[in-house]
């Protein structure tokens, strides 16, 4: 029973009365109380429950300075405004909380005794270009603040991908309607069509394909955004600079120029200067990514160049696509870095440091490569993500209360756990930790007792009721 109350009723917001209504099909309701007041009350327990085990296990653990990129960013529901702080390389929500307005101020009053409490230092961070958000990192974090990749190509969709959406339909249905009228005419002649009748349908195939073709180019430049932010170069595994990552945008941005003029398509929100404006935000992901491999060959005391050279070159463009391909579900995507991965594979195969190193040393710089590549983010759409699933929730009818909301957050960061069976607690922190249901379960104690119902009198009309004279 508490299984399905953890589940149904507070994971996916269903309601008390509907699972008083299944339990009452299963035949529990003998045994114990399942009207909807006191599923409510264990729903209830649970939430209050929940914020001590993160607590618990927050004030628990050491505390060496963990150093993270963040993914910051606020969503609206109804009256209310929550703010967002994610480990994007765990996934641990390190803030989720409502608050009345989303200034600098009130972000950082909301994040820095978090970071302090959790020992966290944050390194890079990732938004929206809003300008709280902007100046949390720079003035409260003291870091670089990098542009998220998600809302980038999010603007540039909104202004080109419905469009040329509505154009490409518009065209078949030109080209359905001349065929139509083809068909339509060559009834009415014996077979023979006029010369506008043909000159308009080859018209309306020509116009389609230019729309099926401005279209294909924009999803491929769209992708394209993406394919440029990256610490290697997809076709070569030369090492990308933020010089060459804001040339290769800027490809991408006179493409989508060259559609919208092809298409007659105008930039009435300025979407296209707002990309540009973000192209060195978003290569400064890149570039504090490598600044972060060079401090930490300094700190691990690598000073031969031949080393250094085959670690940056050869060892970590491998390990990097492989897990950028395990990564990602896209299979254009998938299918791209599989190429990469394969080229570097090879150079790393040929490289003549990788068969003079013994088997151990290329294990320990395997599990550091590994380690880097994890780090390195450039989206915040795990944070979108969670806000997506919140939304759902509140959007079903059900709404979301804080308590709600601080009981959700410590099962997204202790009770949620990736294919390979971790949470994100345990990715953050390195430690295992008490099992979340289990320790719920030793919590909430007895179940309630079902009531007793009163039994009921019948009413017989015959048996006279005595009344006083």
């Amino acid at each position: 029973m508490f299984a399905a109350l953890y589940q149904f009723g507070l994971k996916s917001g269903v309601g008390a009365e509907t699972l008083s209504e299944f339990f009452k099909m299963v035949r529990v309701d003998g045994h114990v109380g399942v009207s909807p007041s006191a599923l409510r009350g264990q729903i209830s327990k649970m939430e209050v429950l929940l914020p001590q085990f993160q607590a618990a296990c927050e004030k628990g653990h050491s505390k060496p300075v963990r150093h993270i990129v963040a993914g910051v960013d606020e969503t609206f529901f109804g009256d209310f405004l929550i703010l967002v702080m994610m480990d994007l390389r765990s996934g641990y929500l390190v803030l989720e909380e409502i608050t009345e307005d989303r200034c600098f101020e009130t972000w950082y009053a909301k994040t820095a005794p978090r970071l302090a409490a959790l020992g966290i230092a944050v390194d890079h961070a990732v938004s929206d270009r809003a300008k709280a958000l902007i100046k949390l990192a720079v003035t409260g974090f003291e870091c670089e603040s990098g542009a998220d990749l998600f809302h980038a190509q999010q603007d540039v969709s909104r202004w080109l991908g419905a469009r040329l959406g509505k154009r490409t339909a518009s065209a078949e249905k030109a080209v359905a309607d001349a065929q139509a009228a083809e068909r339509k005419a060559a009834k009415k002649s014996a077979g023979r069509v006029s010369a506008s009748l043909e000159a308009d349908r080859v018209q309306a195939e020509k116009t389609l394909d230019d729309a099926r073709q401005s279209q294909q180019d924009y999803h491929d430049n769209l992708q394209g955004i993406g394919d440029e932010v990256h610490p290697f170069s997809l076709t070569d595994n030369s090492v990308n600079d933020a010089e060459v990552i804001v040339r290769g945008l800027e490809g991408r941005a006179q493409a989508f120029e060259k559609i919208a003029e092809q298409q007659g398509i105008t930039d009435s929100q300025k979407a296209l200067p707002k990309l540009r404006r973000q192209f060195e935000p978003l290569a400064v992901s890149v570039s504090f990514w490598w600044l972060w491999v060079c401090e930490s060959l300094l700190s691990l005391g690598v000073e031969d160049d031949g080393l250094r050279q085959w670690l940056t070159t050869a060892l970590l463009p491998v390990v990097y696509w492989h897990h950028k391909m395990r990564q990602v579900k896209n299979p254009k995507a998938k299918e791209k870095y599989r190429q990469a991965w394969e080229a570097a594979s090879a150079a790393f195969k040929s490289h003549t440091l990788t068969a003079a190193l013994p088997i151990s040393e290329i294990q320990h710089w395997l599990l550091w490569a590994e380690s880097l590549s994890r780090q390195f983010q450039r989206s915040s759409s795990a944070v979108e993500g969670r806000n997506g699933c919140l939304s759902q929730m509140y959007h079903n009818g059900r709404g979301l209360t804080k308590k709600r909301l601080q009981a959700l957050t410590v099962i997204h960061n202790y009770g949620i756990k990736r294919d390979d069976g971790t949470t994100a607690a345990r990715r953050l922190f390195d430690t295992e930790f008490p099992d979340l249901f289990a320790w719920l379960l030793e919590e909430m104690g007895a179940l309630p007792l079902p009531r007793k119902s009163r039994q009921r009198m019948g009413f017989n009309p015959l048996i006279l009721l005595d009344v006083p004279s």
